[in-house]
C-alpha cells in the first residue's frame, strides 16, 4: 500500500466525466500522444509562436504531496510581455486574466484532453474594445498553439 507523508494511506480521486456547462467557455482537443509527448510538443508550439513558457504545474506531484492519487495532469502557463503591456494600457483590472494555460488530463482509456479558458469571453466581460480585440487575438493564437502542438486539423477539436 502507497502512503502519504506521515504513513497515512493515500486517497485515489477518480476523475468525473467532464461537465457540460465547460462547454460554453473552454475549448477541448483530444489526442492519443501519450502526455508526455503532448507536453513537449505544446511546450514547442509555445515557443514557435513567439510566446514564453512561464511555468509548468504538475498537479499530480503536488496532490501527491497531500495524500492524494490521480490520474496524471499537467498545467502549462504562458503569455508575452507584449500581449501584458496591451492588457494593462487597457485595463488593469484584467491583470487577473493572465497568463494563459493549458490543461492536459490524461483519462483511465489512455486518451489524454486539452483544455483552456475561451480568451474571446474572459476579455470581453472587460467590455473593453481593445480587451475584446486582444481576446480574439489570442483565442486565435491558442488554437493555432494547440492544433499545431497536436498536430491536429481544427475540426478534430471543439
Amino acid at each position: 500500500m502507497v502512503t502519504a507523508p506521515g504513513d497515512l494511506p493515500m486517497i485515489s480521486v477518480p476523475y468525473a466525466k467532464f461537465g457540460g456547462a465547460a462547454d460554453g467557455f473552454q475549448h477541448a482537443h483530444a489526442t492519443t500522444l501519450a502526455l508526455p509527448t503532448v507536453v513537449e510538443r505544446l511546450r514547442a508550439a509555445i515557443e514557435a509562436a513567439a510566446m514564453w513558457v512561464l511555468d509548468e504545474i504538475n498537479p499530480q506531484a503536488l496532490l501527491s504531496r497531500g495524500g492524494y492519487v490521480i490520474s496524471p495532469a499537467r498545467q502549462l502557463l504562458f503569455f508575452h510581455p507584449k500581449y501584458m503591456a496591451r492588457l494593462l494600457a487597457a485595463d488593469p483590472s484584467a491583470l487577473l486574466e493572465a497568463p494563459l494555460k493549458f490543461a492536459k488530463l490524461e483519462l483511465p482509456d489512455r486518451s489524454v484532453w486539452v483544455r483552456y479558458l475561451d480568451p474571446i469571453d474572459a476579455f470581453a466581460r472587460y467590455q473593453s474594445p481593445d480587451l475584446r480585440a486582444l481576446g480574439v487575438e489570442l483565442a486565435a493564437l491558442s488554437h493555432e498553439i494547440v492544433t499545431t502542438g497536436l498536430g491536429q486539423q481544427p475540426s478534430e477539436s471543439r
